[in-house]
């Protein structure tokens, strides 16, 4: 079986370039907390460094904390939908990337400032294009093999 991906497949991966790197920096973001609340590994925000922090301080690592974490959680998965839709549709499904990015940014906006109920608006988002990706994936697969 041969695969022929069209010239449009490079704004997959510039999505997915993009995808990774804003993963990287919320990394980044987590280190640069770690100095700045004295929280040293293997601290993850609820050991022995981090009950020397007071309550609010604590929170706000915490908040950056599990911001990268559920990043990391999803990155897989985002990028994986990511190039199989941007098989069939690539600028579809790069456009959706991109919007999965604002989505992504939104959310830490929010959960860094209001805590878990902030992220809402950016997790709907960030949910309407992942399913929007697999719906691309699986409604195109179908169309070219199941009913081709």
């Amino acid at each position: 079986m041969t695969i022929i991906l069209g010239a449009n497949f490079g704004y997959c991966v510039l999505a997915a370039v993009g995808i990774s790197m804003q993963c990287i920096l919320t990394g980044h973001d987590v280190a640069s907390a770690r100095k700045k609340y004295k929280v040293d590994y293997p601290d993850n925000g609820s050991g022995r460094h981090a009950d020397k922090l007071n309550d609010q301080d604590w929170l706000e690592f915490n908040n950056i904390k599990r911001t990268s974490d559920n990043y990391s959680e999803q990155v897989a998965i985002v990028l994986t939908m990511l190039m199989l839709s941007g098989m069939y549709m690539p600028r579809a499904a790069a456009s959706l990337g991109a919007a999965y990015m604002v989505g992504r940014s939104v959310y830490a906006r929010g959960y860094r400032s209001k805590g878990p109920k902030g992220r809402m608006a950016g997790g709907l988002l960030m949910m309407l294009t992942l399913v929007s990706m697999a719906g691309v994936a699986v409604y195109s697969a179908v169309m070219t093999t199941v009913l081709a």
